[in-house]
């Protein structure tokens, strides 16, 4: 399935296939989207683990009861979309950025992958606040990956942060007084690590929730089991405690059947959206439910089977995208693609995503982390491995 196109019109279980072939397509480009969104399923879908259904589902199969050539729903047209510019550096000579997150002063902070170190940014100078040196002995996938900062960041500054300890993966939570970090407090031990897969990113709902994305740490069977933390979005108050109203009483999980989470963000309706590793086929941009099941690792993609929520985007050639950190802003999320090397630009509506745009086609590397600056725009870290990281501004037009 590895970069083939899929004829037009073709519908498969629930979402329109549309999908083109993307090599080549540059930066501002409409490229066709792979699926296209289809409505929102109503919360309390089963989450008992998929039927087997071997690797991932074949795209190009027609779903019962549906015609080849059908029309495509209306979906945000390309012309009318904010556009998308590189504005300069904010950061350059950088190592391993893995994530970004924005201060109330307008101030950044980013984790470092490999040196387990958070650092400060403003006004042009670079201060490292604290470190979590555990995370500097971690090996492949693993080390010190997401931050995130509450809303009531001025009344109550503390810095959370995810990364591979000498035993699993877990988040902490820090004090930030000062321009410094205090000791790390555990919130949440006992996520599944490996060499690959661990998902790592965080972030704070509009309920105050704390969300967490895992990876199944390279065991697919983590992803389905309800006993481990692996291969979920899990869901927790600040303070470590599981809220109430979560999906199982007592239980963090909020959603299973992932297979590497790595961007979590709302659109204004509140709605939580994830972007997530496939294998060598299927990526996917998914609509979170909770208490849902999104099939890894029997499916991928968007199969239209029962009990599992298909993707509303689906990249069948993960050369094409990768998806890491996302940001949504207006109802328009913005997806940083690693082997895609790109900016997916994606509109919302309605529990729906539509049509797919690509910026930057190979013109920055590997993009890992996508935020929301203090100007409105776009705070994108690259991830070139090589000392040439940065993280540069795009200004929405």
């Amino acid at each position: 399935m590895l970069g083939e196109s899929v004829p037009p019109g073709v519908r498969v279980g629930g979402l329109f296939v549309l999908l083109g072939l993307l090599a080549g397509c540059s930066g501002g480009s409409s490229a066709e989207p792979i699926f296209q969104g289809s409505a929102a399923p109503e919360s309390g879908v089963s989450t008992a683990p998929a039927a087997s259904a071997g690797p991932a589902a074949s795209a190009s199969a027609q779903a019962p009861g549906t015609a080849s050539g059908e029309d495509v729903p209306s979906s945000a047209d390309p012309a009318v979309l904010p556009a998308v510019a590189y504005d300069g550096d904010e950061v350059t000579g950088l190592g391993v950025p893995w994530s970004i997150a924005v201060l109330p002063d307008g101030a950044l902070l980013f984790s470092d992958r490999e040196t387990g170190e958070v650092t400060r940014a403003a006004a042009g100078e670079t201060t490292v606040v604290g470190a979590l040196p555990d995370a500097a002995d971690a090996s492949g996938e693993g080390g010190l990956l997401g931050l995130a900062v509450a809303g009531d960041f001025s009344d109550n500054p503390v810095v959370y942060a995810y990364y591979t300890s000498a035993d699993d993966n877990r988040v902490v939570r820090m004090a930030y007084e000062d321009d410094a970090l205090g000791e790390p407090e555990d919130v949440l031990t006992g996520i599944p690590k490996g060499n690959i897969h661990n998902g790592g990113r965080i972030a704070f709902g509009p309920d105050g929730r704390l969300y967490i994305g895992t990876g199944d740490a390279g065991n697919g069977r983590n992803a389905q089991d309800p006993d481990s933390l692996g291969g979920k979005v899990l869901r927790l108050a600040p303070d470590g405690s599981v809220p109430t109203d979560n999906p199982t009483p007592g239980s963090p999980i909020y959603s299973l059947g992932h297979r590497n989470v790595q961007g979590l963000a709302w659109d204004s309706e509140e709605r939580l959206w994830a972007t997530e590793f496939g294998p060598d086929v299927d990526d996917e941009l998914n609509l979170v439910v909770p208490g849902s099941n999104y099939g890894w690792p029997e499916v991928t993609g968007a199969p239209g089977r029962d009990g599992v929520v298909d993707a509303q985007v689906v990249w069948p050639s993960t050369a094409t995208s990768s998806p890491s950190g996302m940001t949504i802003i207006d109802d328009m999320a913005y997806i940083g693609g690693l082997r895609g090397q790109r900016l997916w630009q994606v509109p919302l509506a309605g529990g729906e995503a539509g049509r797919p745009v690509s910026h930057f086609d190979g013109e920055f590397g590997r993009l890992r982390d996508v935020a929301e600056g203090p100007d409105g725009g776009l705070l994108v870290a690259t991830n070139e491995n090589d000392g040439g990281a940065r993280i540069l501004r795009a200004a929405l037009d």
